[in-house]
């Protein structure tokens, strides 16, 4: 046999050398694999504790203390900036009463000097340099508001007052720094943006605040990546450091404000959540770690909670009407305790708290978009669309308006309808409280409604 071999090896090479190749890259490609691993989920579990004790009950009729186990312990490492405009004074309030009330050091920025209850309201912009002034037609609402209250006349701040908006994010990041220098984390929010604070200590609890972090919901511009207010930022005390240096040795007795730095920037462009943005990456060339959907710049009725988001942590709400504000304040208050934290789906108890009486709504829009095609019966009438919906493993929720059937695989609220409807009948839409009660969302008597998920699943974030 062995004296056969090399002549056969001569005569049919190809017999021998093809299975050697396949052996050898087969053994290759088990190498490489152990060398590259996959790239990391988006998701991760990890254990966080509650920081919030149970509230305990109060009397019948008697407003419970809505403070009483708020942990103020963790405020000692956390700096709150408020952003506000003169012109705003309903959600002023009502965040000042609801959202912060509990937030004993608090710094609550705006264009004008004002007190709101008991909260001094700082009017940022008069501490800009006078250069801003010159030649700046969108800061010119700010001469005309302080000459009208001079001369004692009524102010339109409406009027031209969002012009000023832009000009408050540098100093406010200022002021944050001069007035709490050894915060570990500064926490910047707009007046009808809805901050559930136990998802922020959880999150800041497994972050090392040494470090430089730059953190929100990403938005794009023309250059580049930024945080968009209106979900929250988040700075780390490790970034600010490297963002507004100690005034020492060469740099002693040079103005070190950003609001100096990047003048002719702010005077250019007319977001100032970019321009805070193009500060840090400018200064320190930090880039934003995004954290979308935990940091979520959407109104809640246009929220979605679906299949990839059931579980994944809930930080904030965007453009939330005072009346609004004060209702999800108190139910989020008072819900039935729970150690987990609160997720998307957590917040189906309190928008869709309905379901328990009916699993429909009629002359309601829950802003279902995907037409089902013309073919399907599902356009008889709306009891065939929510059948129908009920038989795709797809759709969670379903609506029927003008003989036209669209399904979601998402949940939303969504907003009520005018019973006139411009004259086009009926709207009906309605919900799959069979699938949603397999994903965790049980609407039975017997069953806590806020208590949808085993674990949280938390995001990795993604720098941009």
């Amino acid at each position: 046999m062995l004296k056969t071999l090399p002549l056969r090896l001569s005569r049919r090479p190809w017999r021998f050398l093809l299975p050697g190749l396949l052996l050898f890259f087969f053994g290759l490609s088990l190498t490489r694999s152990r060398r590259e691993p996959l790239p990391p989920s988006p998701f991760y579990h990890h254990h966080t504790k509650s920081f919030f004790p149970p509230l305990r009950g109060s009397k019948k009729g008697v407003e419970p203390n809505y403070c009483e186990n708020f942990p103020a312990s963790q405020l000692e490492n956390i700096q709150v900036v408020l952003k506000t405009s003169a012109g705003d004074s309903a959600i002023n309030k009502a965040h000042l009463a609801t959202v912060s009330s509990c937030i004993a050091n608090i710094i609550v920025v705006s264009d004008h000097d004002e007190k709101i209850g008991d909260q001094q309201v700082v009017d940022i912009l008069a501490e800009l340099p006078a250069s801003y002034a010159v030649n700046n037609t969108d800061f010119q609402a700010y001469a005309n508001h302080r000459k009208a209250h001079t001369e004692g006349d009524k102010v339109n701040y409406s009027q031209q007052g969002w012009r000023l908006d832009k000009f408050k994010y540098l100093p406010m990041v200022d002021k944050a720094y001069q007035l709490n220098p050894k915060a570990k984390w500064y926490v910047f929010l707009e007046a009808d943006v809805y901050i559930f604070w136990d998802t922020l200590f959880r999150l800041l609890d497994q972050l090392d605040s040494t470090e430089a972090h730059y953190i929100g919901q990403p938005a794009h511009s023309s250059d580049g990546w930024f945080a968009s207010a209106g979900a929250g930022i988040v700075i780390s005390q490790g970034l600010m450091k490297k963002l507004l240096p100690a005034q020492t040795g060469t740099n002693a007795g040079i103005d070190g404000r950003l609001s100096v730095r990047y003048e002719d920037w702010v005077k250019t462009v007319q977001q100032g959540d970019a321009i805070l943005a193009y500060a840090i990456q400018n200064a320190t060339g930090v880039k934003l770690e995004a954290l979308y959907p935990t940091f979520s710049g959407h109104a809640i009725e246009k929220i979605s909670v679906d299949r990839e988001r059931w579980c994944v942590p809930l930080l904030s709400l965007h453009r939330l009407s005072p009346d609004r504000m004060e209702s999800l304040w108190k139910w989020e208050r008072t819900r039935p305790y729970n150690q987990k934290p609160f997720v998307y789906s957590s917040l189906l108890a309190y928008t869709h708290g309905h379901l328990r009486s009916a699993a429909s709504r009629e002359f309601w829009d829950n802003l279902s978009e995907a037409p089902v095609p013309n073919e399907r019966p599902a356009h008889r009438n709306a009891e065939s669309c929510g059948s129908e919906c009920g038989a795709d493993a797809n759709c969670l929720q379903w609506s029927y308006s003008q003989t036209v059937c669209r399904f979601a695989n998402y949940v939303k609220l969504g907003n009520a309808v005018d019973r006139e409807n411009g004259g086009q009948g009926e709207f009906t839409c309605g919900w799959d409280t069979r699938k949603l009660g397999e994903l965790g969302f049980k609407v039975d008597e017997e069953s806590d409604m806020t208590d949808t998920c085993e674990e949280a699943t938390w995001l990795t974030p993604v720098v941009r």
